[in-house]
């Protein structure tokens, strides 16, 4: 087999409804100098089986058995193992376009560039979708390079939050799985992901740390990955630990600017990051009680710790919440003011 150009990390855990589907889009890739390494998470379900005999039906795939630790840990260990010049991450209940790594390479050769970031497209839509929707959504309206100092600064601020004047809530997106990375950069700076057991979103650490290794990146007006929401994915199930993961997280990128970026550059992206996680967390919260039929007054407590932290407080009190779209601002409203039923009423016409 050929030297890989590509190689797509898939971290698998009992994804026995959807692996076919992943693996079938990777397989079909038009860039054929590929390596595919799906390193199962001691599954549970006929996962491992059916990596085992995907691999057997193409000599591209690898599979990596290990001990249950997470997705982040799964894609270091796939990484140690990894002979692409490029990384690309795919998570096993996703899938994507049949052009995706060629057109990433492609521009990444073309301008020289050490980060190719593309779009996403969200199949079933939001926390709040029906059955069928997709969203599309890209960062970019045409080809956009990051290659100054101040220019990749930004690019990690933004990779968590967004300023005032942005429309969303992660001006470039958090999400590792849209890009395409340089092996040799990660390797050389021993650039790894943490545990998703520890903390909310390994991928922005990780982007955070690798942005700061780089010479240049690139944006592209692409959407190609299709971000499947389940009943079982991470962001639309509920974890009741998911606030202190949060908060974990929220000080580990506090950590990371704090190297090379001042903090009243960057406590607005922050801040923004941070009272969206809380309208997040807080609908969350909302939807779990309705589910379960918890009373309002253990509903109200639990948004009470998350609307009372002190974080919250600052994020809410320093940041314009008058200049966020229209349900973001009375969202935020509610929280700053503590007007728990609000946010009850906001979230259930939300999810009719």
């Amino acid at each position: 087999m050929p030297q890989p150009i590509v190689s797509i990390i898939v971290p698998v855990y009992n994804a026995e409804k959807y692996l076919e589907r992943c693996v079938n889009s990777l397989k079909n890739q038009s860039l054929k100098e590929i390596e595919i390494i799906l390193v199962d998470d001691s599954s549970t379900d006929s996962s491992l089986e059916m990596c085992n005999k995907l691999a057997v039906e193409d000599s591209r795939i690898k599979v990596l058995h290990k001990e249950n630790e997470g997705a982040g840990k799964a894609r270091n260990a796939a990484l140690r193992i990894a002979t692409g010049e490029y990384i690309g991450f795919v998570d096993s209940d996703d899938f994507v376009a049949l052009n995706m790594f060629k057109t990433l390479y492609e521009k990444a050769v073309k301008y020289g560039s050490d980060l190719v970031m593309s779009g996403v497209l969200f199949v079933d839509g939001n926390m709040f979708s029906k059955e069928g929707e997709c969203i599309r959504k890209t960062y970019f309206d045409q080809d956009t390079h990051f290659d100054t100092a101040e220019s990749l600064k930004k690019l990690k601020m933004g990779i968590v939050g967004a300023t005032p004047e942005d429309s969303d809530d992660s001006k470039y997106g958090m999400s590792i799985w849209k890009n395409l990375f340089k092996s040799e950069i990660i390797k050389r700076n021993n650039i790894t992901f943490q545990s998703e057991r520890e903390m909310l979103s390994e991928d922005a650490l990780f982007m955070i740390d690798y942005i700061s290794c780089i010479d240049k990146a690139t944006g592209i007006d692409e959407a190609f990955y299709n971000y499947c929401r389940n009943e079982d994915s991470i962001s639309k199930s509920y974890k009741k630990d998911r606030f202190e993961k949060s908060l974990v997280f929220a000080n580990r990128v506090e950590e990371q600017f704090k190297k090379d970026i001042k903090p009243e550059e960057y406590q607005v992206y922050l801040y923004r990051f941070w009272q969206a996680m809380c309208r997040v967390l807080c609908s969350q919260e909302i939807m779990y009680a309705k589910n379960n039929k918890i009373t309002y007054s253990d509903l109200k407590k639990r948004l009470k710790s998350v609307c009372t932290h002190s974080l919250t407080v600052r994020a809410l009190n320093a940041y314009p919440i008058g200049t966020l779209p229209l349900r973001q601002r009375v969202f935020a409203y509610g929280m700053k003011h503590r007007l728990y039923f609000l946010l009850k009423i906001l979230v259930g016409l939300r999810s009719k």
